[in-house]
């Protein structure tokens, strides 16, 4: 691509661009300012990054126009040098799909794939599964029955979809994931777990994209819902009717126990722990390691466990630290007394 086709692709999706430079430099691939040479594109937004920027190689560089000095490389001019990277990335990235089914594929005679459709070595398609437009389904992968896949869904290989589940458009499902599994439910019957079948189904919207190894559990009865537009990192784990609100992001190791319901917006990092049956509000975000053992009413940023918000936690750490000192200063003061106390007894 060239500076001139990039800024037209960005303007297509509705980013503001312009460059200045040589039209005449090509790139195909994206890299890191360090690594990147002239058939490379590289970005830069942020400010300890300025020496590379200074002496990258790369043939073309996205960033805002105020650092247009510190760099003689082809420049594309945006405000979020982040998102045009990312779209170009994506461009310079994208999956050729290779139409066709494999031989080792075994789908059902009661499902029509669309012809667009690139089915891999060792799928298996049940009955009564529909599957839209420009889909890829890789190897090892199984769809249950009943299941419906939308249009521009690539799911990888091994990912398992259980039974009556749905899949929006241009979801991305990756390696090792379980979308529908059963749901941790038991009843205890004088100390023998009794299993609950769990009938409900798992719903996720579109443009959702999930990891590796993920593992989302249908409905007890309602179902599992995962809104459009979130992304889940690798391992996380959704129990039974768990509900996503849309443009959430969750990252590694999250948890959500059961029948739980998270706002709009909401943002999970690391390792965090949702308690079953709460509900947040929208634009929360959760700091690593937080457990969230009550309902979180109020926007906003929280941390810890049992997890508060942000700045509360990081003043009761700061206490925490210092517990040792005040314990020791307390010892002395009681000394203190003591003698004063003999003192006066005399």
């Amino acid at each position: 691509m060239t500076a001139l086709e990039i800024v037209k692709l960005l303007e297509k999706k509705g980013i503001s661009a312009f460059f200045s430079g040589t039209n005449s430099s090509e790139v195909n691939q994206v890299s890191g300012l360090i690594e990147a040479n002239e058939n490379n594109i590289s970005f830069f937004n942020d400010l300890k990054r300025l020496t590379e920027l200074q002496n990258t190689s790369a043939g073309i560089v996205i960033l805002q126009e105020k650092y247009a000095e510190q760099v003689s490389s082809c420049k594309i001019f945006v405000e979020d040098p982040y998102v045009a990277y990312a779209i170009v990335s994506q461009f310079l990235n994208i999956i050729n799909l290779k139409p066709g089914i494999a031989v080792s594929a075994i789908v059902s005679t009661l499902v029509t794939v669309p012809s667009s459709c690139q089915i891999e070595a060792n799928v298996v398609i049940c009955d009564n599964v529909k599957i839209g437009k420009n889909c890829i389904i890789g190897a090892g992968s199984v769809i249950k029955d009943d299941c419906i896949i939308g249009n521009n869904v690539t799911i990888y290989s091994n990912v398992v979809i259980e039974k009556n589940c749905k899949i929006g458009n241009n979801t991305s499902i990756e390696s090792g994931t379980v979308i529908g599994g059963q749901g941790f439910g038991f009843a205890n019957n004088k100390g023998q777990w009794l299993r609950i079948p769990q009938i409900g189904r798992v719903l996720i919207g579109n443009n959702v994209w999930i990891g590796n190894n993920c593992s989302i559990d249908r409905g007890t009865l309602n179902n599992t819902i995962i809104e459009d537009n979130c992304i889940i990192d690798n391992l996380v784990h959704i129990a039974h009717n768990v509900e996503i609100g849309c443009g959430s992001a969750i990252a590694g190791q999250v948890g959500f126990a059961g029948s739980t319901k998270i706002g709009k917006y909401n943002v999970f990092a690391g390792q965090v722990g949702i308690t079953g049956h709460i509900n947040t509000a929208d634009n929360c975000h959760f700091g690593a390691k937080a457990g969230i053992t009550n309902n979180v009413k109020l926007a906003g940023n929280y941390s810890g466990f049992p997890a508060i918000e942000t700045a509360s936690w990081q003043k009761s750490v700061v206490r925490i630290k210092s517990l040792d000192k005040v314990a020791k200063k307390i010892k002395d003061l009681e000394k203190e007394l003591q003698k004063l106390k003999r003192v006066l007894e005399k």
